[in-house]
């Protein structure tokens, strides 16, 4: 590489700079001053990469003066990695406050919101902060999601990052899906990753939008579903709006089918069938109704007509005795078909 004095470098040649040393330093094996200098590296340089290196926990000093061992690469690049992404959720949790303080600065310093409650600066804020709702949560964290544009790219998010949405133990976590997000694989990775950490998981068909309420401080009512930069998006912290979003996420709740009779059918079906007297296509029609699903989903999730649909669900209706759709996914559940 071409000299170059390290304090000249910055961002990406800065990084570029530092690994060369480090694949330097492994080929080495044991480096010393003299073996980097003997490469091609000046003094400053050394003291600059191998103290980054350090930092990073790439190397360890050596028994002597002017010697470093280095970690194993794949124990020390898996470790600073994670590190890197924590610091990226941490970003992405804060870009919505360092947004508004930019704004806030724009525009000589006025105060744009009312006190107590911050209108959203776009879709990145509003996933910004419902990321930042579940790394503060400390009791409850329920979020209700309709498929906003905001939501949809939290869940593409958080399916490529698992930890992205996790929360501490003992947190009571419930998570209502509208049902059409049963389309999405994201939804299903973010839905199993949920149950796996402890959450509390259902689905319903017509969730009225997205909101998340965050122990008894925060609420957010997401609402790029209806606008798609988000305009009118809004986070309160005071106490009757918490309490009207919490209790209208409850009512939700209330109306929606549990996640589980989903998942356990699907798994039922990879070992031999199911309790249910149907082929395997009315298994997965029934399963989806009980799951709250329209006639749409089931029909795009099954590669039929809505039509077929209709006329499959009366069939099931009729082997379970029930005069409504609501009464045969009772029905169901109790006899253990789902």
């Amino acid at each position: 590489m071409d000299a170059q004095p390290p304090a000249r470098l910055h961002g990406s040649a800065y990084e570029d700079f530092v690994s060369g040393v480090f694949r330097r330093a492994v080929r080495l094996g044991s480096p010393s001053r003299p073996a980097l200098r003997d490469a091609g590296l000046t003094d400053e340089e050394i003291d600059v990469a191998m103290a980054e290196l350090e930092a990073r926990g790439f190397l360890r000093p050596g028994g002597v003066p002017g010697t470093w061992d280095v970690v194993p690469p794949r124990e020390a690049v898996a470790r600073y990695a994670a590190e890197t992404e924590h610091r990226l959720r941490l970003a992405r949790a804060t870009a919505g406050e360092l947004e508004r303080a930019w704004r806030r600065a724009a525009d000589g310093g006025v105060q744009r919101v009312v006190p107590g409650m911050d209108f959203l600066g776009g879709v990145d804020d509003i996933v910004g902060r419902i990321t930042a709702m579940h790394l503060a949560t400390t009791e409850r964290l329920w979020w209700a999601i309709d498929g906003s544009v905001a939501s949809r790219k939290l869940l593409e998010l958080a399916a490529d990052d698992p930890g992205l949405l996790a929360v501490r133990p003992g947190v009571d976590r419930r998570l209502i899906l509208d049902t059409g997000l049963l389309e999405l694989p994201a939804t299903v990775a973010v839905m199993e990753q949920a149950v796996r950490d402890g959450a509390l998981v259902r689905t319903g068909n017509g969730v009225p939008v997205t909101a998340v309420v965050c122990d008894d401080d925060a609420t957010l009512v997401d609402i790029s579903r209806f606008d798609p930069e988000g305009v009118g998006s809004f986070e309160a912290r005071m106490e009757a709006p918490v309490a009207a979003v919490a209790s209208l996420i409850e009512r939700t709740w209330l109306l929606a089918a549990p996640y589980g009779p989903v998942r356990d059918a699907a798994r039922r079906k990879e070992v031999g069938g199911s309790a249910a007297p149907l082929d395997e296509r009315d298994q997965t029609i029934l399963t989806l109704l009980v799951s709250g699903a329209s006639d749409q989903v089931i029909a795009r999730r099954c590669d039929i007509s809505v039509r077929t649909v209709e006329r499959r669900v009366r069939y099931v209706m009729e082997h379970l005795g029930a005069a409504t759709r609501f009464h045969a996914g009772a029905q169901a559940v109790r006899r253990g078909w789902v």
